[in-house]
């Protein structure tokens, strides 16, 4: 399985989302997000900037949390984040923010 079929099973897998909602995430179709999967086909410099920084959350949260309290955490509204859902900065590419707040779990830190 190609390096971009893996990350985008990993990352939907681990949050739960389906292929539409993370081509909405990358600001792209189901349809091209499904041919970089299955046909190996490389996304353009700016979806595979914005995979990357997607799947480094992605790890982030597998090194903070439990495997099955990820999904709750994405879909859950969260006051360190103006009680906004992860899910919903992870569409507006405010990666800073989650990253912030992921560091915030880390360390022990609630807002």
């Amino acid at each position: 399985m190609a390096l971009h079929a893996q990350t985008i099973e990993q990352i939907t897998a681990d949050f739960s989302i389906s292929i539409e909602t993370l081509a909405r995430f990358l600001n792209t179709t189901s349809r091209t997000v499904m041919r970089w999967k299955k046909q190996g086909v490389k996304p353009s410099i700016n979806h595979r900037e914005r995979l990357e920084k997607i799947a480094y959350i992605d790890r982030r949260l597998r090194q903070v949390l439990k495997p099955e309290a990820i999904e709750h955490w994405l879909h859950a509204h969260n006051d360190s984040l103006g009680g906004k859902r992860p899910l919903d900065l992870l569409a507006k590419g405010q990666y800073d923010k989650l990253l912030s707040a992921i560091a915030q779990l880390e360390e022990g830190v609630f807002a």
